[in-house]
């Protein structure tokens, strides 16, 4: 009997878009250490994915570092590199980094994807002209699996 009578929550149901499209989360931009050394002004505050080699990491962060292709074995050859800060990155991520890639060599077991937020602490002390940016609330994605080793179990 009660047909025609509609509740608050009903007329705004029906007024609603049946298939309304849920809101997509922005991309992240995947991008190399020189690119975002170039652009980054423009990226400031911005989340980014740099995929790099990790060097240099202690329990102050690590550096996330792109090698020109004429490196030699013990010649640091950097095209760039941006600092990851050891303060906000994540545990897990800065653990492994001291663990297997502390000097300023290009391995490939340290060979990853960094995403973080890309921050300029120059200018936030005031400082004009000079540009330096580095990664905050950083997390590394290894790229390179963990060598697998094999043994072999003979039983007599």
């Amino acid at each position: 009997m009660c047909a025609g009578w509609m509740t608050l929550a009903d007329v705004a149901h029906a007024t609603s878009p049946r298939h309304a499209a849920a809101p997509t989360p922005a991309t992240v931009p995947v991008m190399d250490v020189p690119t975002l050394l170039s652009q980054g002004p423009s990226l400031v505050g911005r989340r980014v994915t740099l995929t790099c080699y990790i060097a240099s990491a202690s329990s102050g962060g690590a550096a996330c570092s792109a090698f020109r292709i004429d490196d030699l074995p013990d010649h640091v050859n950097w095209n760039g590199s941006v600092p990851l800060d050891g303060a906000s990155m994540e545990g897990a991520s800065l653990d492994r980094a001291q663990q297997m890639c502390g000097d300023t060599g290009m391995h490939p077991q340290c060979k990853a994807e960094v995403t973080g937020i890309v921050y300029d602490p120059f200018g936030d002390m005031g400082v004009q002209g000079k540009r330096n940016f580095e990664l905050r609330d950083a997390r590394i994605h290894w790229l390179a699996l963990p060598e697998k080793t094999t043994r072999t179990t003979r039983h007599r």
